[in-house]
């Protein structure tokens, strides 16, 4: 298990990311969705309302972007550390 042993770390930096949009799916991939949703309400606010003020910051198009944000996406899906 690589929680469990002493891994080294993936690093990656990137000058052109396409982060945008990703407080839902992070939510989502870590399982926190349904009970920050919860949380969320109880503050007098909406899921969508809150998920539409993440501004896609676009900072690139191009195939490396793409290539950066999805190796990130998958590497906090799998929880390795990074």
């Amino acid at each position: 298990n690589h929680t469990e042993d002493d891994p080294k770390a993936r690093l990656l930096s990137s000058l052109e990311l396409l982060l945008g949009r990703s407080l839902d799916n992070t939510l989502l991939n870590l399982g926190l969705k349904e009970s920050f949703g919860e949380g969320i309400k109880n503050l007098g606010f909406r899921m969508k309302d809150v998920l539409d003020e993440e501004v896609d910051v676009a900072l690139g198009n191009g195939g490396l972007g793409r290539l950066a944000t999805y190796y990130m996406d998958s590497l906090a899906t799998l929880i390795y550390p990074a």
